[in-house]
């Protein structure tokens, strides 16, 4: 097994390592084991090398290496470098199926899997040098991916140029960071800050330091490297600090985990609710008799325990049935249904309760949204749930705000519904768990709405999310349309 700190070690599971592998654009990934044997490869791979996925399961990595040509990295350099602490970006030369060269460059991360920790090759086609030569050619990409930031610095620790993502990461303009200090972009963050000066005075270099980024709002889980850039003759001619974006990678994995807890807690429901109910049923039927033999006997305050205990027995019930939502949802009737139509119809319902609450409602969702493919009722749960949320977090009133719109893009058209109010908020330790069984704000709540309202969006292929804001928080949801 490799000797690498465990910080260093992105863990996903391989569900979730297929789906990221054919997300990144232009890119050949492959993964390999401890004996440096394929055992995972991306759809962009087999598009440009010619090679079918049976094939590649097991290959041994020597296999696809061409080390005999002039100006590539031996075979034998890669091979040994998966075990290495540092490796740097290097130029390979892949054998083709067809039998023809592939000059790719390779850039290396570590991961762990069910199947343990596994090394992934991120491969870039490079096109024969034209102009300029094959490190200048890399370092304008690198400068323009958009799901790496690179930091460039002058000796001086001044920055000499900075990528479009380091710019978002860091909340500036690039017009205005050439040539300013690196300090003055990190006094919000003194530790990331110290740690880059050290490894910058020391000639230290850090390889995958895993950072959570706060700005605006918005947080962005990193891995950041930070290295020196040499002359030939061994002299500082800069140096480079490398932000690389995980948060999508550790927000599937984590719908995931939470997927499956989600499916577990539904099953033993679905399996204990029967022989919970028949008792409880019972239990009802007797205490109904008991009430009645002791209203008839004006025996009052024995009334009125009765009706406690029925109240409770009615909240056992409606637990059950929470648990129930948690398992698939049976008996859904998926149809062309309008958004417009679903939130009038709860309307009255949000109207009133917010009337008891002091709480003023805004309503901006248009008529002419498309239609979604879902279950109606279930739709008006989730709306129910979410607003009647809203409106019981500001207990001295305030304004709930619900709105709908129609999004592009090319990945195609979605129907974004936001749900705002004007409470507390959420509290940001809170804000990863909301979703999961039993994690509420509520001093009676019982942690289960939210999760049975993720279940409903994830069944019509949509996504709800949470974000706290400084006057209440919001709730988004997406339906495809």
């Amino acid at each position: 097994m490799y000797d690498i700190p465990p910080e260093s070690i992105v863990k996903l599971s391989i569900r979730t390592l297929d789906d990221y592998s054919n997300r990144l654009p232009g890119t050949m990934v492959i993964v390999v084991d401890d004996r440096a044997h394929v055992v995972h490869c991306n759809i962009q791979f087999l598009k440009e090398t010619g090679y079918s996925m049976p094939s590649m399961m097991n290959k041994p990595l020597r296999m696809l290496l061409n080390d005999g040509l002039t100006g590539s990295i031996s075979a034998d350099w890669l091979l040994r470098s998966l075990s290495d602490r540092v490796v740097e970006p290097m130029t390979v030369c892949l054998n083709k199926a067809d039998g023809t060269i592939l000059r790719v460059l390779v850039i290396r991360m570590l991961i762990e899997t069910e199947a343990g920790v596994q090394t992934m090759l991120l491969l870039y086609n490079q096109e024969p040098a034209k102009n300029g030569n094959l490190m200048e050619r890399f370092g304008k990409a690198m400068l323009t991916d958009e799901h790496i930031g690179v930091v460039l610095l002058q000796p001086d620790s001044s920055i000499l140029d900075i990528s479009p993502l380091a710019c978002q990461v860091l909340g500036v303009c690039k017009s205005v960071v050439v040539n300013e200090p690196l300090s003055r972009f990190f006094t919000n963050a003194e530790n990331e800050y110290a740690l880059i000066r050290s490894a910058l005075q020391y000639g230290e270099t850090v390889r995958n330091y895993p950072i959570t980024w706060l700005h605006e709002g918005k947080r962005s889980e990193l891995l950041m490297d930070v290295g020196w850039l040499r002359w030939p003759d061994g002299s500082v001619e800069g140096a480079y600090i490398i932000f690389k974006d995980i948060t999508n990678l550790r927000s599937l994995e984590e719908q995931v985990q939470r997927g499956d807890r989600l499916a577990m807690i539904g099953q033993i429901a679905a399996g204990a609710a029967h022989e919970i109910r028949n008792p409880l049923t019972a239990i009802r039927g007797f205490l109904q008799m008991f009430r009645k033999t002791m209203s008839d006997r004006e025996m009052s305050k024995e009334v009125g325990y009765t009706d406690i205990m029925l109240s409770e027995l009615d909240r056992i019930n409606a637990l059950v049935s929470e648990f129930l939502m948690l398992s698939k949802p049976r008996h859904v009737i998926c149809d062309q249904v309008n958004i417009h139509t679903v939130l009038s119809g709860i309307m009255p319902m949000i109207s009133s309760e917010a009337t008891l609450h002091g709480v003023m409602v805004d309503w901006e969702i248009g008529d002419d949204l498309p239609l979604v493919t879902a279950d109606q009722e279930m739709l008006k749960q989730v709306f129910l749930n979410i607003c009647k949320n809203g409106i019981e977090a500001m207990s001295s009133g305030g304004r709930l705000t619900v709105k709908g719109r129609l999004e592009r893009d090319r990945e195609g058209r979605r129907i974004v519904i936001d749900i705002q109010d004007t409470g507390p908020g959420i509290p940001l330790h809170m804000l990863d768990k909301i979703f999961d069984p039993f994690v509420t704000t509520k001093s009676n709540g019982t942690g289960l709405g939210l999760s049975v309202c993720q279940r409903i969006i994830h069944e019509f292929d949509g996504v709800i999310r949470a974000v706290s804001r400084e006057n209440g928080a919001q709730f988004t949801i997406v339906l495809p349309c």
